[in-house]
Parts: structure tokens; sequence; C-alpha cells
């Protein structure tokens, strides 16, 4: 016969647990400004689609820009390089509050403000460095020149990347459909000690 101290034990733990986790991992994903989780394959082979970021404050006057070894810089979105005449369709028409994680390539100063031309480690082209010239039913022309990319000022500067945790990010990625399978197999758990069954797992040789 079932008891009923043991199911009362056996869902208090599993919510104590459950509560626990989602403790530890909501306020590491949804609260914390520092982290920042990479959606977007432009800067592969470097960063990748999954992975959790770390950015760190650093001087615009020492930020590293190179091609290969600059640093990595965190962007409030791409509204600057939209109204400098950057056409949204080039980036599928992101939000202007997205994010944009790319590497800073050159850097200049004007009026004692630095700007600095950035690039996805993926991507062919600095960013800005392509326009529209002529839009038909089947074609679209594009202007391409690499002298040309716009220089984003280090106002839209949020930070620059630290290091990096491969695939961690996807626990924010996919966190509602982590959290549904986890009450899934919650459910699944206690339905199956209701009925006093036992999971037992077996190697077939």
């Amino acid at each position: 016969m079932f008891k009923k101290t043991n199911f009362k034990k056996n869902i208090s733990f599993i919510i104590f647990l459950f509560t626990i986790s989602m403790g530890l991992v909501l306020p590491i994903f949804l609260f914390n400004e520092n982290l920042i989780v990479i959606t977007s394959p432009s800067m592969k082979p470097t960063l990748n689609i999954g992975d959790l970021i770390i950015k760190n404050d650093k001087d615009p006057n020492k930020i590293i820009a190179n091609e290969k070894y600059g640093d990595i810089l965190v962007l409030k979105g791409p509204q600057y390089f939209y109204l400098k005449g950057f056409n949204p369709i080039f980036w599928d028409n992101l939000p202007i509050n997205t994010i944009i994680v790319h590497r800073a390539i050159d850097k200049k100063l004007i009026n004692n403000t630095w700007y600095f031309l950035t690039k996805g480690d993926n991507n062919l082209f600095p960013d800005g460095a392509y326009r529209i010239l002529n839009i038909s039913v089947n074609n679209i022309l594009v202007e391409i020149n690499t002298s040309q990319g716009i220089y984003i000022p280090q106002s839209e500067i949020l930070g620059v990347v630290a290091f990096k945790i491969p695939f961690i990010g996807y626990l924010n990625i996919y966190f509602i459909s982590i959290v549904l399978i986890a009450l899934f197999i919650l459910f699944l758990y206690l339905f199956l000690k209701l009925l006093k069954y036992r999971i037992k797992i077996e190697k077939v040789i």
C-alpha cells in the first residue's frame, strides 16, 4: 500500500530541489548585466552560439583594435549603424536594442572621442561597409567598400569580452523548454511513484 507520508517527503524534496535550482539559475541569466549569451554565428569560431561571455569595462584609450587580435566589443545595438544609413535588411531587421558582440579592427580619435570600426570574425566585411544601390523584383544591387565602414563612438560600447564559458548559454536560450522538460520529468516521476512503479535501468549486451 502506498504510504502518504513517503509521498509527502518525496514531493517536498523535489519542490525544494527545484526551487533551489531556479533560485541559482534565474539571477545569473536574468539579472546579471555582465553576462551575455551569444545567439549569432557572426563571431565564429571565436564565439559560438550558446557561449556565455562575461564583459568588463575598459578605458577606450586602451582598447586594442586589430583584425586578428583586437578586443571584442559589446555594443548597445545596431541603432547607431541604422542612424548612419546602414540598411537594417543586412542584419535581418535586428531590433535596435539587440546587443552586438564584434571585434574592434580599427580606431581613431576625433575631438577627444574614440571611434571604433568593428567586424564579426565570421563576416567578410566591416560593419557598415556595404549599402544598397538598387532593389528590383529579383535582385538587390549592393556596393561594398571596405574603407567606408561605420565607426562607432565609445559611448555605444558597453564593455569588452573578458572570457567565455562554452555552451552554458544554451540554458538561457532554451530556458523555457528546459523548465517544461524538468516539470514533465517531475510529474512523470510522481505519477509512477503514486502507482508504485519502479524504473530500473539494465545494461543490454
